[in-house]
């Protein structure tokens, strides 16, 4: 199915619902779905640090590049 048709058809479901439960569980989803946890944030901030203090390998863009296409054939 199209992910236009379908967006609309949720559209068109949700401007006709009068079921506040069903309103609440959808805003639930979305929101758990936004959420980013801390601990992903602390895992980032320690990959940043080490990348800084060059304990970590950096490759230039069209090593990464090659690497993907020989790998996936991207």
């Amino acid at each position: 199915m199209d992910v236009q048709l379908l967006k609309l058809e949720l559209i068109d479901l949700l401007l006709h619902t009068k079921n506040k439960s069903v309103l609440k569980k959808i805003k639930d989803i979305f929101q758990e779905n936004q959420e980013i946890p801390d601990t992903l944030y602390d895992e980032l901030d320690k990959d940043r640090i080490r990348h800084l203090n060059e304990e970590t390998p950096s490759y230039e863009w069209e090593e990464v590049k090659a690497r993907l296409q020989q790998k996936y054939g991207l």
